[in-house]
């Protein structure tokens, strides 16, 4: 009786269906895809929409401010006194310390 050894066989001889690929993608995926990016779409768009509506709330106030400035304005009837220039402050000389150009410390 002839003893045939037969060569042992390990992971790596396995036939899986690991490299293959398909071109094209299924239909299933195709349309889960696509409604996943009309969700996105309609989120987008809500998001769009309330963007805008702050807009408006945004201009409104706008608008509500220039009609008290004008109100504000009309009541004076020009007696407002002329605006002057402002001046900066005289820095007072009171806790400044002239910087000697490097760090000191003492214990």
């Amino acid at each position: 009786m002839p003893t045939h050894k037969r060569a042992l066989r390990g992971l790596a001889d396995l036939a899986t269906l690991t490299g293959r690929s398909d071109h094209q993608i299924p239909a299933h995926k195709a349309y889960l895809r696509i409604s996943f990016l009309e969700l996105e779409r309609a989120r987008r768009n809500q998001e769009m929409r309330t963007a805008q509506d702050r807009l408006a709330i945004i201009h409104g106030r706008f608008r509500e401010i220039d009609g008290e400035i004008a109100a504000i304005l009309a009541s004076l009837n020009g007696t407002a006194p002329p605006a002057h220039a402002i001046e900066a402050p005289h820095r007072s000389p009171v806790g400044h310390r002239p910087r000697k150009g490097h760090f000191q410390m003492s214990y």
